[in-house]
C-alpha cells in the first residue's frame, strides 16, 4: 500500500509539473517571461524525475533556444546541451535542431559534415514514418531542412531543382498534418512556401512535356532506404529497345508494404502512390538471373565503368541493365497519383 501511495504521489507530482510546463504552450493566450520561467522550472524537474524521456529536454531546448524565460536573450550554449540530451535520447526533434546548431557553430563548435549526415538520418526516417502514415512525423520539417541546404549550398553544391523536390515533399507532408493542429504548423508552412517562392521552379514548357528525364539511381534509394523493405521490379520489353520498369516495395515480414512518397520535380507535383513506372529507351543490354520473372532485389549499385545498373540480392546479382536513358511517362504519372495519405481524414490540396 505505501509502495502504491508513494507511486501514485510521484504520478500525481509529474502530472502538475507536465501542466506547468506546457500552459504557456496550450493554455496560456499571451504568456509573459514568468509564466515562460515557471514552464523552465517544471521541465528542469521532469528531467530530473524522468531521466529516459526526450521530450522534456527537447522543450528545454528550444526554451532557451529562443530565450522564451528570459526576455528574448537567446541561451545557445545550454540549448545545444538540451538537445544533445534529447537527441541521445532519439527526439528527432531535438537531432535537428542540434543538427542546425552544428552546422552553424551556435553553442560550440561546428561541425559541417557531421550535421549533413544527421540532417539526411532524420530524413530518412521520417520519410519512412510519414510514408507508414504516422500522424506525429515531423517528415515535412526534416524535408524542409534539407530543401533549405541545397538552396542556400552551405553545406552542400546549391542545386535548386533538387531543393525543389525536397520542398515539394515539405508542402505535401504538412498540408497533411495541420489537420492535427500541430504546434507550430503554420510558421513552417510559410518557411516552407518562402524558399519554393526563392527557387528557380522549371519553366512551363518543362512541366506539359509528355515525358520528362529521370535518374533510375534515384528510384531504389528512396524504396531500399529502409532495411525491412525489399524492391521488386516487373520489367516488360517493347519495341525499338524501350523497356518498362515497375518499381514496387516489398517487405521482409511479407506484411503489406507502405505506401511511395513520389516526388516529381519538373512537373511540380507530389503524391502516394503503390508504384513507380519508369521507361528505358535504348537500353543496350537486360540480364536478368531468371529471365522473364519478377526481379527481386535488396540493394542497388551503378558501376560507372560499365554504365550499368545493378541490382542484388542477398549480395547476390539479380538484374543487370546497360545504359540507356529514363523518363517518367507524364500519361501513367497522371493515372497513378493518389491525393489521399493513408489514415488521413481530408485530401491533400495540391
Amino acid at each position: 500500500m505505501k509502495r502504491t501511495a508513494k507511486m501514485d504521489a510521484i504520478n500525481n507530482k509529474i502530472q502538475r509539473l507536465h501542466k506547468i510546463a506546457y500552459d504557456p504552450y496550450e493554455r496560456i493566450k499571451h504568456p509573459t517571461p514568468v509564466d515562460w520561467q515557471k514552464s523552465y522550472e517544471a521541465l528542469k524537474e521532469l528531467c530530473r524525475i524522468l531521466p529516459d524521456e526526450g521530450l522534456y529536454p527537447n522543450t528545454l531546448g528550444y526554451l532557451c533556444y529562443y530565450g522564451r524565460h528570459t526576455n528574448g536573450a537567446r541561451q545557445y550554449k545550454e540549448a545545444r546541451s538540451w538537445f544533445e540530451k534529447g537527441a541521445k535520447l532519439r527526439s528527432i526533434e531535438s537531432t535537428y535542431k542540434l543538427a542546425d546548431m552544428l552546422a552553424s557553430g551556435l553553442g560550440g563548435p561546428a561541425d559541417p559534415k557531421y550535421a549533413l549526415r544527421m540532417y539526411q538520418f532524420v530524413y530518412e526516417y521520417c520519410r519512412n514514418q510519414f510514408e507508414s502514415g504516422v500522424k506525429e512525423s515531423k517528415f515535412a520539417d526534416a524535408a524542409l531542412r534539407i530543401g533549405r541546404i541545397f538552396h542556400e549550398g552551405k553545406l552542400v553544391k546549391k542545386n535548386d531543382l533538387e531543393a525543389l523536390g525536397y520542398l515539394l515533399e515539405a508542402k505535401y507532408a504538412i498540408e497533411w498534418r495541420k489537420q492535427y493542429d500541430h504546434y507550430g504548423d503554420d510558421v513552417v508552412e510559410k518557411n516552407i512556401q518562402r524558399l519554393i517562392d526563392e527557387c528557380e521552379q522549371p519553366d512551363k514548357e518543362q512541366r506539359d512535356d509528355r515525358y520528362f528525364g529521370i535518374g533510375l539511381g534515384r528510384v531504389p534509394f528512396y524504396l531500399l532506404m529502409n532495411s525491412d523493405y525489399q524492391m521488386t521490379i516487373d520489367i516488360e520489353v517493347a519495341d525499338e529497345g524501350v523497356i518498362r520498369l515497375e518499381f514496387r516495395k516489398k517487405r521482409r515480414d511479407e506484411k503489406k508494404p507502405s505506401r511511395i512518397l513520389w516526388t516529381a520535380t519538373p512537373a511540380m507535383r507530389c503524391f502516394m502512390t503503390d508504384s513507380v513506372v519508369l521507361y528505358g529507351a535504348e537500353v543496350r543490354r537486360i540480364w536478368n538471373r531468371n529471365p522473364g520473372a519478377q526481379v527481386l532485389c535488396d540493394h542497388y549499385k551503378y558501376d560507372e565503368t560499365i554504365k550499368a545498373h545493378l541490382f542484388y540480392l542477398e549480395d547476390e546479382l539479380q538484374c543487370k541493365l546497360v545504359e540507356g536513358e529514363y523518363v517518367l511517362p507524364m500519361d501513367e504519372f497522371w493515372l497513378t497519383e493518389i491525393r489521399d495519405h493513408p489514415e488521413a481524414e481530408c485530401s491533400i490540396v495540391q
